[in-house]
C-alpha cells in the first residue's frame, strides 16, 4: 500500500511560501552567472486557463527549474496580452466596461497560474492594458511614423460585418470567414494605418538561415513572405494605357499569348466604357472578390475568367496583339495585380488557355544537342523531332535512327524546309504556327548539319491527311486510330497527346534574336530589350494595424485643420483611452463618439484639430513585450540598451504552431524596425524557437465544448494535484514535436500513483545501499540530465520510474535518496519540497544544485551484445563495454552454442562495434 499525500495542503503551503520568499524573482542581471532568457507566449486572459495553457507553461517550467539548479540565471517571465476584441465582445454581452472584464479575468488567471506552482519571474511582469506599457507602444509608433515606417494609406481591407472592424489577412480563415465571429469577410477599399513590413521582407527571409529554429517554421515564414525573383514588364493596352506585369519568367515573354488582370485591378473600372461586355465583367468581378484567397490560388480548382471584349494588349517582345482577361487566380495584392500568361510554360495559364481556347505557344525547349550521338538521346522526346537537312555521311551515325531527310530548296528558310519535309514524310499538313525550327547544331560527322523541329500543341486544330487527291481532316485521337495514318504520323500524334507543359528552364525557341539562348541568359537580355526591370515581388503585404474598435491602444495621431497627420509628443503619452465611449458596434469607430477625447485634443492642440479614432491591432502589443519584461520598471525608456545587451536575444521561445506566420513574423519585423532606428541592439529577437503539439480530447479529437471532450485543468488539479498534471503532460511525448496527444484518464492516474510511491520512498531508506542502486541512480541522473536538455521529459520520467521500482525492492541510502529528490524536483516541485523539508533540510530544494552523476558509477560494467554469423543473429555474449576485439573473440570461443554454429568454418572477417554488436563473416 503506497503512502498517500494531501496534495491540496502541500501545494497551497509551498506556493504561498515561495511567493512570500520571492524564491523565483529574477532581480537584476548577475553577470557572474550564465544567463538564459526562456520565454513562453504572452497569454490572453480569457478568464479560464485551459489544458493548452498548462501544456504551454507547466512543461517548459521543468526545463527552467533544471537550468536554475545547474547555476544559470534564468528569466522566465509571465504577463498578460489583455487588449482585444474578445474582451470587448464579452463586455458588450454583459453590459460591462472592457477594463472591468479584463481586470477580473487577470485576477482570476493569476490564481490559476499560481496553482501551477511554476517558477515564473513575476517581478518582471507586464500587461498590455497598463498605460505605462502602452505608452511605449505609442512612443514607438510615433518613431515609426516620423521615419516613414508607419503611414496612412489606402487599400483593400478585410471588413468583418460581425465585428464591425477591419481584420488582418492572417485573421481570415480558409473559408473566407472571420476567425473571431465566423462572419463572411467583405472586401472594402478604405483609408488605413499601415506599417511597412515589406521594406524588411528580404531581411525577414535572409536572417532566418542562422536561427536555431526547426526548418518547417522557417519554411512557413519564407512561404508567407513569398519572395519571387523576376521582372516587371510594361504591356501597352489598346485604350492607350500601360499595365505593368510581374513575371518570374521573362525568358518566356515571346510565348505570352494573353494578359490577365486581377478582378480588383483599378484599370477595369477606369476603362469600363471601353469594355463591350461590361455587365458580364461586373458580375464575375463581384463573385471573385468574395472568394477566399486560398481558394483563388488553389491549383486543383477549375480556372475561371472573363475576356475584356474591347480591350487588347500588345506583347512588347514581338508586337503581337493579345487578348485581355480578368481571372480569379490573379490577386490584386500579389505582384502588380496583372500577369502575362504563357500557357506552354505555366500550369495555371495552360489550364485557362485550354478552357478558353487561347493560343498555346512554346518558346522553351530542352538544351541544344552538340554532336551526332545526341540524336539518339532526343528521339521520342515529347513534341520534338529531328530533321537532317543533308544526308551526306548518314551511314556514320551510331545505331539505327529513322530521321526525316531532305534539303533546303532555293530561297527556302530552314523553318519552311522543316515543315515541308515533315508534311511529306508524315503525309499530313501542319498549320503555319504548329512547327517551329528551334535551333541548328553542327554534327561531329563532317558536312552534316541538323535542325531540331518542335511541334506545338495542335489539339484544337484539325489535322489534314493526304490520301491521293482526297483530303481528310482528323483530330489527334482520330489520327491515331485511322488506318490510313502513316506510322510516323501515329507516333507524332501519340507523343503530342502525352505532351506536358514545360515549366523547367531550357533553351529559347521561336523567340526572335534570343532564340538559342538559355533561359538564364534570356531573362536578363529580354528584360533589357523591352525596357523592363529585374526585381523581386512578395506575397507579403504591408501590415494594416488600424481597427475600428474600442479596447485597444489608441493610435497617437492628431490631425490639424488642414487634415495633416501629426504624432502626439512624448509629454502627452500615454494617450489614454477615454472612458465616455459607447463601444457597441455600429460601423463607426467607438472613439469617434467620445466628447472627452475631442475636448482633450482641442485643449492641447487648439480649435479645428481632431483626434485619430482608430486603435491598434493587438498583434502590435505582443510584438515587443519581451523587451519590456527585461526592464519593466523603466520610466525613461521602453527598454534600456543595457538591459537589451544583458538579456537579449531570447535564448529559447516556446510557443504554438498557430503563431508561426503571424506573431513571430510581426515581432521579428518590430525588432528589425527598432534596430534600423537605433533603438534596439539585436536584429533578431529569438535565437531558438520550439513549437509544441496539441492536447486532444480523450476521444482523440480536438477539444471542443460541443463535443463534450474538454479537459478542465482546475478539475484535474483539484483531483490529483498540480505535480501530477504537470508530470502527466510531460510524460505524453517529446516536447517540441508537433505531434498531438490524446488525454488519457488512466495515464494521469498512473502518474498520481507514481508520486504516491515517491511520497513513501523514505520508508525504503537503508544504511547499507546496494551497489546496484548506487549505479542505477547515477545512470538515471545522467539520463535525466541529458533528456531535460533535449526536452525528452517523457523518457526522463520513465527512467525515474524504473529507479523507484528498484529502490522499493532493494532500498536506498539517505544521501542517494536526497540526490533522487533533487533530480525529481523540476518535475514535481511541491512533493519534492515537502519531502526535502521532511528529510531535515531547511533551505528550499529548488535553491540546491541539480545532482551530478559519477561517470564511473554511471558506466555499464557489462553489456550484452548480439553475435551475428553471416549477418544473422545466432546468440549473444556479455562483456565489458570497453572489451577489445581479442577479448570479445575469447568470450565467443568459450560460448558452446556459438562454437557449435561456427564449427570448423574459417572466420574471414570480424566486424565489431564495442558495446553494440559483433558480426562474424565465415566461409560456408
Amino acid at each position: 500500500m503506497h503512502k498517500k499525500f494531501d496534495h491540496k495542503e502541500i501545494e497551497k503551503k509551498w506556493q504561498e511560501k515561495w511567493q512570500t520568499d520571492g524564491l523565483y524573482d529574477t532581480g537584476e542581471r548577475d553577470n557572474s552567472k550564465e544567463k538564459e532568457y526562456v520565454l513562453v507566449e504572452w497569454p490572453y486572459p480569457s478568464g479560464n486557463l485551459h489544458i493548452g495553457h498548462w501544456y504551454a507553461f507547466a512543461v517548459p517550467d521543468i526545463y527552467v527549474r533544471y537550468k536554475r539548479m545547474v547555476g544559470t540565471q534564468v528569466l522566465y517571465p509571465m504577463g498578460f496580452d489583455a487588449f482585444g476584441l474578445p474582451a470587448e465582445n464579452a463586455a458588450i454581452k454583459r453590459n460591462l466596461n472592457p477594463r472591468e472584464w479584463t481586470e477580473s479575468n487577470i485576477e482570476y488567471m493569476r490564481g490559476q497560474l499560481a496553482s501551477m506552482g511554476n517558477a515564473f519571474s513575476w517581478d518582471k511582469t507586464c500587461n498590455s492594458t497598463d498605460p505605462e506599457y502602452y505608452k511605449w507602444t505609442q512612443w514607438m509608433f510615433t518613431k515609426f511614423f516620423e521615419n516613414n515606417i508607419a503611414y496612412r494609406g489606402e487599400g483593400v481591407v478585410n471588413w468583418c460585418p460581425g465585428c464591425n472592424t477591419v481584420i488582418a489577412n492572417e485573421q481570415v480563415q480558409a473559408d473566407g470567414t472571420c476567425e473571431r465571429c465566423d462572419s463572411v469577410i467583405e472586401k472594402k477599399k478604405m483609408p488605413q494605418w499601415m506599417l511597412r513590413i515589406t521594406d524588411f521582407a528580404d531581411e525577414l527571409i535572409d536572417d532566418l538561415a542562422p536561427l536555431n529554429w526547426p526548418e518547417h517554421i522557417k519554411d512557413a515564414q519564407r512561404n508567407w513572405i513569398g519572395r519571387s525573383e523576376g521582372a516587371e514588364i510594361d504591356f501597352e493596352l489598346s485604350v492607350g494605357e500601360k499595365v505593368t506585369v510581374f513575371t518570374t519568367r521573362p525568358d518566356t515573354l515571346f510565348g505570352a499569348t494573353y494578359l490577365v488582370l486581377a478582378p480588383e485591378h483599378e484599370l477595369i473600372e477606369k476603362y469600363k466604357d471601353s469594355i463591350i461586355n461590361w455587365d458580364e465583367v461586373v458580375v464575375y468581378a463581384k463573385e471573385a472578390k468574395q472568394k477566399a484567397e486560398q481558394d483563388r490560388l488553389d491549383n486543383t480548382k477549375e480556372k475561371t475568367g472573363v475576356k475584356l471584349d474591347g480591350i487588347t494588349a500588345t506583347n512588347p517582345a514581338n508586337g503581337e496583339e493579345i487578348p485581355v482577361y480578368i481571372a480569379d487566380y490573379v490577386l490584386a495584392g500579389y505582384g502588380t495585380g496583372a500577369i502575362m500568361a504563357v500557357p506552354a510554360h505555366d500550369e495555371r495559364d495552360h489550364a485557362f488557355a485550354k478552357k478558353y481556347r487561347i493560343q498555346i505557344k512554346s518558346v522553351v525547349t530542352e538544351k541544344p544537342l552538340t554532336h551526332a550521338g545526341a540524336l539518339l538521346e532526343a528521339k521520342g522526346k515529347p513534341g520534338t523531332f529531328l530533321f537532317q537537312l543533308r544526308k551526306k555521311d548518314a551511314a556514320k551515325l551510331p545505331g539505327k535512327l529513322s530521321f526525316f531527310g531532305g534539303k533546303i530548296e532555293s530561297e527556302e528558310t530552314p523553318l519552311a524546309a522543316t515543315k515541308r519535309e515533315l508534311e511529306e514524310e508524315l503525309e499530313f499538313s501542319f498549320t503555319d504556327d504548329a512547327v517551329k525550327a528551334t535551333y541548328c547544331f553542327e554534327s561531329e560527322i563532317p558536312g552534316m548539319q541538323g535542325w531540331v523541329a518542335h511541334i506545338t500543341d495542335v489539339d484544337e486544330s484539325s489535322l489534314v491527311l493526304h490520301e491521293g487527291d482526297e483530303i481528310v481532316t482528323l483530330t489527334i485521337d482520330e489520327a491515331i486510330e485511322d488506318p490510313r495514318s502513316s506510322a510516323g504520323l501515329v507516333q507524332v500524334m501519340r507523343i503530342l497527346k502525352e505532351q506536358k507543359i514545360r515549366t523547367e528552364y531550357g533553351v529559347l525557341v521561336d523567340s526572335g534574336e534570343f532564340t538559342g539562348l538559355t533561359s538564364e541568359e534570356a531573362k536578363v537580355a529580354i528584360t533589357e530589350k523591352v525596357s523592363g526591370k529585374l526585381t523581386n515581388t512578395y506575397r507579403l503585404r504591408d501590415w494594416s494595424i488600424g481597427r475600428q474598435r474600442y479596447w485597444g491602444v489608441p493610435i497617437p495621431i492628431v490631425y490639424d485643420p488642414e487634415g495633416r497627420a501629426h504624432p502626439i509628443a512624448e509629454e502627452h503619452l500615454p494617450w489614454t483611452l477615454p472612458e465616455d465611449v459607447d463601444f457597441k458596434p455600429t460601423g463607426v469607430a467607438p472613439l469617434a463618439k467620445s466628447e472627452a477625447l475631442k475636448r482633450r485634443v482641442t485643449e492641447i492642440f487648439g480649435e479645428g484639430w481632431t483626434p485619430e479614432v482608430e486603435t491598434m491591432d493587438t498583434f502590435v502589443d505582443s510584438s515587443w513585450y519581451y523587451l519590456r519584461y527585461i526592464d519593466n520598471k523603466n520610466d525613461a525608456a521602453f527598454s534600456s540598451k543595457e538591459a537589451q545587451q544583458t538579456w537579449l536575444p531570447i535564448d529559447l521561445y516556446f510557443g504554438g504552431a498557430e503563431h508561426t506566420t503571424m506573431h513571430l513574423l510581426y515581432s521579428r519585423f518590430w525588432q528589425k524596425a527598432l534596430k534600423r532606428l537605433g533603438l534596439a541592439e539585436h536584429a533578431e529577437p529569438y535565437a531558438r524557437r520550439i513549437n509544441r503539439g496539441l492536447i486532444l480530447g480523450p476521444d482523440g479529437n480536438k477539444m471542443s465544448k460541443s463535443k463534450g471532450n474538454v479537459i478542465d485543468p482546475d478539475e484535474q488539479v483539484e483531483r490529483v494535484g498540480a505535480d501530477t498534471v504537470k508530470m502527466y503532460l510531460a510524460f505524453m511525448g517529446p516536447y517540441g514535436e508537433t505531434a498531438n496527444y490524446p488525454w488519457d484518464m488512466g495515464g494521469i492516474a498512473g502518474l498520481r500513483r507514481f508520486l504516491e510511491r515517491v511520497y513513501g520512498l523514505s520508508e525504503h531508506i537503508t544504511e547499507n545501499e546496494p551497489a546496484a542502486i548506487t549505479s542505477l541512480l547515477h545512470k538515471t541522473i545522467k539520463k535525466v540530465d541529458d533528456d531535460i536538455k533535449n526536452f525528452k521529459f517523457n523518457t526522463a520520467i520513465s527512467a525515474m520510474m524504473i529507479l523507484v521500482n528498484d529502490i522499493e525492492k532493494q532500498g536506498i541510502g539517505k544521501e542517494s535518496y536526497e540526490l533522487f529528490l533533487r533530480m525529481l524536483a523540476p518535475f514535481a516541485p511541491h512533493v519534492t519540497e515537502e519531502l526535502w523539508q521532511a528529510a531535515g533540510n531547511s533551505s528550499s530544494i529548488h535553491s540546491t544544485e541539480f545532482p551530478a552523476f559519477d561517470p564511473d558509477l554511471a558506466k555499464d560494467k557489462e553489456v550484452t551484445i548480439g553475435v551475428q554469423i553471416n549477418g544473422k543473429v545466432r546468440g549473444d555474449i556479455t562483456v565489458s563495454p570497453e572489451a577489445t576485439e581479442v577479448e570479445v573473440m575469447a568470450t565467443v570461443a568459450e560460448n558452446h552454442s556459438l562454437q557449435a554454429r561456427i564449427k570448423d568454418a574459417q572466420i574471414r572477417k570480424i566486424i565489431y562495434v564495442p558495446g553494440r554488436i559483433l558480426n562474424l563473416v565465415v566461409s560456408e
